[in-house]
């Protein structure tokens, strides 16, 4: 299982296959996750080779066709460290496909956008004073 942030909620979950590996693909409403268990001659323990922000997935695509269809998550190259695409086998990937887009756009909805509390504009989160009304935002 894997291991959430507080606020952190599963939304979907699969067995998966990421690059030969198999194991749990998770999606929340902040991350994408592959768990796998590693077993050693005397131990077993969890890995999570892959571990996702919603804000860093740029793509989701589906590629091969019919039993070797797969889901491919490219990320922002300036924003995560690593591979710039991840692979995963799963059931039903055109699923897959909407849901992760669905919550990378929640996330990126939440990330980016404020509103001034004086005069109600819609603005990018990053601005610390309204251009409209002058007010300062917080």
């Amino acid at each position: 299982m894997l291991s959430l942030f507080p606020g952190e909620e599963v939304s979907m979950s699969s067995d998966a296959n990421y690059y030969g590996t198999k194991g749990t693909l998770f999606l929340t409403n902040r991350r994408l996750a592959f768990v796998y268990e590693k077993r050693g001659f005397m131990f077993k323990s969890k890995g999570t080779p892959v571990n996702l922000p919603l804000e860093t997935i740029s793509e989701i695509a589906i590629i091969g066709a019919g039993p070797f269809k797969k889901i491919s998550v490219h990320t922002h190259k300036d924003k995560v460290a690593g591979l710039p695409r991840y692979e995963f086998k799963v059931r039903n990937p055109e699923n897959w496909k909407i849901k992760i887009e669905s919550a990378c756009t929640e996330t990126v909805t939440k990330v980016t956008i404020k509103k001034c509390s004086n005069c109600g504009a819609i603005l990018e989160s990053y601005l610390s004073e309204c251009p409209l009304c002058g007010e300062r935002l917080i």
